[in-house]
């Protein structure tokens, strides 16, 4: 459909939702003109590792979030054309014959189903997996947890009717369809992102109904519309075009523009990650990174995923030093040097991924002396992450990925100092992104693409996407204290290991 549509108040909506809150989004392509609203909720730890939020909350809190937006646009919903979504990945929300939720939704960063992981190996193979899926199945991922419910929680999965993704039940809930897209079924890890279809070998040798899973499909595809009921709840318009959505990683990518080849993401969530988008499925052959199929046609995306990004910053602020100002614990930081004077952390606080794929990894402060301060800790925390990002950055590249540009998002861009960090950590010019809600900008071209708006996400994104205009330079000083302390971080692990595996065994045996 042609612009002038988009003139007389053709408008698109997403719904991102996150780990720590849900957004809803309103975009005028035309009039370049965004809008958004915001609803935050907990993540439940029941038990040590364990990673847990409730589907029906994140379904109130949306409806709250599209509320609130469409209040402060007074936008008639019947403009609305398509809305679609972004969402947390690798996340299982189980559902009985009802349609309720068997159990609270397991989510990423759920450790649990690190005990099954030998087991899950021995019954299929390390090179099956690899050949049915390109990736190394690790803790926190769907097809891992629903192992865990069938040997563990037998008396649970029984009662399963239907699993999908954390997005994807905001979905089914707004338009009835039990459905997912190529993106988050990848983040599954029971995918093959080769064929774009299910790994039926895997699946089946572990003894798990393939049944339960939802149908697949392109994260442009249009997979209903509001319902009656929905839209009483949310107040949209009913028969709205409901369009896939993808992961949240993903939808970053589009939301920054990253649809081609030669750009990095550097993300500071509440987890980080190094992504970049390729043209070839590049696969590292040990699986310390993943590759999943994009939600641009055609491409994969790479990953290297650290569990934990701010999460760990709000950890020690809050949890530990008791802040609540996170400006004046940045600005504290900043007059910190560069290393904290030998401070270091390992930021593990809920194990790690790339590039360990450690579910027992804990976190680390060493290097304390009594001429350290709160500042230094908060400092060697941003740090830690960042050093944590330069091996999921060392390892994208070493795959072959070009990398001519990094730009950052997430939560973490917003701090001039974590930016500067990670230039002088990487040593590289890092743009911070000129969106602040990446991930809602690319799920609201995606409805867009879906209804027919834009041809592709390439016109769509030459449109809606604007160029970062603040770049952070690596200061050499700096870059060469890093540089020297890289090989120490790095260390930490290598000589904890053991020690990990140890306290991991003492706290679950008691």
């Amino acid at each position: 459909m042609s612009s002038d549509i988009l003139a007389e108040g053709r408008c698109f909506m997403s719904v991102d939702l996150g780990t720590s809150s849900v957004r809803a989004f309103i975009a005028d392509f035309e009039s370049r003109t965004f809008c958004s609203e915001a609803e935050g909720y907990d993540v439940f730890i029941p038990e040590t590792g364990y990673a847990e939020q409730a589907p029906q909350t994140w379904y109130e809190k949306t409806v709250l979030a599209i509320h609130r937006v469409l209040n402060k646009t007074g936008i008639d919903p019947q403009k609305i054309a398509a809305i679609s979504f972004s969402g947390q990945m690798h996340g299982m929300v189980a559902l009985d014959g009802n349609s309720s939720p068997v159990a609270n939704a397991v989510i990423w960063m759920d450790q649990r189903s690190g005990e099954v992981l030998d087991e899950i190996y021995d019954i299929v193979g390390e090179k099956e997996i690899l050949e049915n899926t390109q990736n190394r199945i690790a803790a926190g991922f769907m097809i891992a947890t629903l192992y865990w419910f069938k040997t563990r929680r037998p008396q649970i999965y029984d009662k399963i009717q239907s699993v999908m993704m954390p997005k994807d039940y905001i979905k089914y809930r707004l338009c009835g369809a039990v459905t997912t897209d190529y993106s988050d079924a990848a983040g599954s890890l029971a995918f093959d992102n080769r064929r774009l279809r299910w790994a039926s070998p895997v699946i089946k040798k572990l003894g798990i109904h393939e049944e339960l899973l939802p149908e697949c499909g392109p994260s442009t595809q249009e997979v209903g519309h509001i319902t009656a009921e929905a839209a009483r709840e949310t107040g949209l318009w009913e028969g709205t075009k409901v369009i896939n959505g993808g992961g949240d990683s993903f939808m970053q990518a589009v939301g920054n523009g990253i649809v081609n080849e030669g750009v990095f993401a550097s993300n500071i969530g509440t987890a980080g990650q190094i992504s970049a988008t390729v043209r070839r499925p590049i696969f590292d052959a040990q699986g310390r990174m993943s590759t999943f199929a994009h939600v641009v046609p055609g491409c994969w995306h790479l990953m290297g995923a650290c569990l934990n990004g701010g999460v760990a910053l709000k950890w020690i602020t809050r949890q530990i030093l008791g802040e609540e100002d996170y400006e004046a614990a940045n600005l504290a930081a900043a007059q910190r040097p560069a290393g904290c004077n030998g401070l270091f952390f390992l930021p593990y606080l809920a194990g790690e991924r790339t590039p360990h794929m450690d579910p027992k990894a804990r976190g680390v402060f060493l290097g304390l002396t009594l001429n350290h301060n709160r500042a230094d800790m908060e400092r060697a925390v941003m740090e830690g992450v960042a050093f944590a990002l330069k091996d999921c950055l060392s390892l994208l590249t070493e795959t072959g990925a070009r990398c001519d540009r990094i730009i950052a998002a997430g939560g973490g861009a917003r701090s001039s100092l974590w930016l500067q960090i990670q230039a002088d950590i990487f040593e590289r010019d890092v743009y911070r992104s000129a969106s602040r809600e990446q991930a809602c900008l690319g799920a609201a071209i995606t409805a867009a693409v879906g209804a027919g708006e834009f041809k592709d996400f390439d016109e769509a994104c030459a449109r809606c996407v604007d160029a970062p205009a603040t770049v952070f330079r690596p200061n050499p000083e700096n870059a060469a204290v890093y540089r020297k302390a890289y090989p120490v971080f790095q260390d930490i692990y290598r000589q904890n290991r053991g020690i990990f595996a140890a306290i991991d065994s003492m706290v679950r045996n008691g």
